[in-house]
């Protein structure tokens, strides 16, 4: 969902260090900033915003309505605006050199309270600051990975860890016990008959747009439980497996004298210098040198 640019509501574009925009992320966005010493405007988040800290050390206070929180920041320290809930006053008192906000969209939320046949949202998340939690900061991590260096499946991997994120900050910041995956405890995977049918499905749609939901519905089964059953079946996740996939399909793209746009686009990247990099990242090759090599 590239078009998804939250942060351009409240903060200066000017200061984004890395961004998803442009990307096809889905139900989620993030960017990582840099945050100049001084008072940040207010505003009322249409999105939840997960602010985790990645390097620098601030002190930051926020107001919002009767809640005031005073935050000495450390990496790994998380803060979190909701939805709807109008952050009144927010003050930064050093420079933070980098902090990657992540955006999740209502859609997550919707689609676990369907699952689950409850009646929550995402404005049940508590405006909280100043704690650390093990699972957000690694999600921050891999996403800011993404960030830095994109891959064919990034969109696929940042879907899944938007549905996670859903599922934590209900747990572990709302006032609600929301757990998706009772039913599969007992599972140990995908039976061969699910997970082929997920598999030839990847195979017909490798150079389309592929996305958790429909993995999910091609082995009937909920979005919150495929991820997880695929992985405890294949040893892999689904963005693993369907990203080697590509890139056996790009080399094989390449060799047939495909240009590196073409390949770069029907391997899902965002752009012909992102294949560039992440190709080269994963073989030791530019495109262009994997061709000429394959061709001697």
């Amino acid at each position: 969902m590239g078009v998804m640019r939250p942060g351009s509501e409240r903060y200066a574009v000017d200061r984004v260090l890395a961004s998803s925009a442009g990307r096809r992320w889905r139900g989620i966005s993030a960017e990582l900033r840099f945050h100049p010493a001084g008072e940040i405007p207010p505003y009322v988040p249409s999105f939840t915003e997960i602010a985790v800290l990645i390097q620098g050390a601030t002190i930051v206070t926020r107001h919002s309505g009767d809640i005031r929180q005073h935050v000495v920041g450390s990496p790994g320290t998380i803060g979190l605006c909701t939805v709807g809930v109008r952050e009144d006053f927010t003050y930064v008192a050093k420079d933070i050199d980098e902090m990657l906000h992540i955006y999740l969209s209502p859609t997550p939320f919707a689609a676990l309270a369907k699952h689950t046949s409850r009646d929550f949202g995402a404005a049940d998340v508590r405006y909280d600051a100043g704690f650390r939690d093990p699972l957000i900061e690694h999600i921050a991590v891999e996403i800011l990975g993404e960030l830095h260096v994109e891959t064919s499946c990034g969109d696929i991997l940042v879907e899944t860890f938007a549905d996670t994120l859903a599922v934590r900050l209900l747990n572990n910041y709302s006032n609600l016990n929301v757990n998706p995956f009772r039913a599969s405890h007992r599972s140990k995977g995908l039976d061969p008959r699910r997970l082929q049918r997920a598999i030839e499905y990847i195979h017909a749609n490798l150079t389309k747009e592929i996305t958790v939901e429909e993995l999910a519905a091609a082995a009937s089964l909920s979005r919150f439980h495929f991820s997880r059953m695929f992985k405890a079946a294949t040893g892999q996740s689904p963005s693993r497996f369907i990203g080697q996939l590509r890139l056996e399909l790009a080399k094989s793209l390449l060799t047939k004298g495909r240009s590196i746009a073409n390949v770069a686009h029907d391997c899902g990247f965002s752009s012909e210098s992102n294949f560039v990099r992440s190709f080269r990242r994963v073989t030791g090759l530019t495109p262009g040198q994997h061709r000429n090599l394959a061709r001697k």
